[in-house]
């Protein structure tokens, strides 16, 4: 029988094949270490395992029979042709908690804080105190709804938990959630928002996050409230949100994306002072490339001995 053939990615991180050389003897490992790498050894790959997944890659994949995601938020695969392949997809689910979270709850501190605005009075040279006392406040007490309870909102709900704040989950699951002040259905989200301190998206993107935060539930929020996203950007209406940022109808926001992509030169977002932009970066960690690789070898290790994988994708949801 011939051995398993195993194609990875350049993407992945250094050092990645060599490490699952030593923990899986049996398998063909093949390095994809350009494009035309990828291409060229697609063919005869039975798994892939890789951040990125090119369309014209998947046509050429015969043998393909699973594809491991290094990466949570798989939309981009989905749209190249995933959807369509009959091989199964997993996600990197459980890689990303940790410092996305804690890069929410550092724009959630930097805001209350008033750290931007005493930053930029640094660097100008000018005192700053009167106004940062006047306008700070304190976590401790305050409300945070959580929009998305997987990995990063999960990881965020129970470190703003333990920090003192009321938590308000909301998610399509059922299951319970214990720890927190309450879990809703996305149908309920009208009823949590205009009670929220703090709504953090930890959302994947698919057509029921389109915009969950629109231009009517901005106008519902608290004018002292502020709005923090990390999942997708189109997961608000950035239009409707740049203007309740503008005329003080909301106090701030921190966004690690935006829509488009890069964000625009000439877009208001850059120059707000009520707003952190993170410029997608909050998934980055120095522990990702080990996180990342440990939940594929342990999903190797199941397909190896033929049992179900964890993190399999619902193609049709989208996550």
């Amino acid at each position: 029988m011939s051995k398993l053939v195993v194609l990875v990615g350049p993407d992945v991180g250094q050092g990645t094949t060599d490490w699952l050389r030593t923990q899986f003897s049996d398998v063909d490992f093949v390095e994809g270490s350009t494009p035309a790498d990828m291409l060229a050894h697609a063919p005869r790959a039975h798994v892939i395992f890789t951040k990125n997944l090119p369309g014209a890659v998947l046509g050429v994949a015969s043998r393909l029979r699973w594809v491991q995601a290094g990466i949570a938020g798989v939309d981009g695969m989905l749209a190249n042709g995933m959807k369509e392949h009959p091989a199964i997809l997993t996600n990197a689910r459980g890689a990303h908690g940790i410092p996305m979270a804690e890069h929410i709850l550092a724009m959630m501190f930097a805001q209350a804080n008033r750290l931007p605005l005493l930053v930029t009075a640094q660097q100008e040279r000018r005192r700053a105190r009167e106004q940062a006392v006047r306008e700070k406040w304190e976590l401790d007490g305050q409300t945070i709804g959580v929009v998305g309870l997987g990995d990063v909102g999960a990881t965020l709900a129970h470190k703003s938990k333990a920090l003192g704040l009321r938590v308000l989950g909301v998610r399509r699951s059922t299951q319970p959630f214990p720890g927190i002040d309450g879990v809703w259905p996305p149908s309920s989200l009208d009823e949590i928002l205009p009670e929220c301190d703090h709504v953090a998206l930890c959302l994947p993107r698919t057509p029921e996050t389109e915009q969950i935060l629109d231009a009517r539930r901005i106008a519902s929020l608290k004018t002292t409230a502020c709005v923090y996203n990390v999942g997708r950007g189109s997961a608000i209406d950035q239009e409707a949100l740049t203007a309740a940022l503008g005329n003080g109808r909301l106090a701030g926001a921190g966004l690690d994306v935006t829509t488009p992509e890069p964000l625009p030169d000439d877009s208001p977002l850059w120059s707000m002072p009520n707003v952190i932009l993170g410029q997608h970066s909050s998934g980055h960690s120095p522990f990702n490339h080990e996180r990342i690789t440990r939940i594929f070898a342990a999903n190797l290790a199941r397909y190896v001995r033929g049992e179900p994988l964890e993190n399999v994708v619902d193609k049709n949801r989208g996550y």
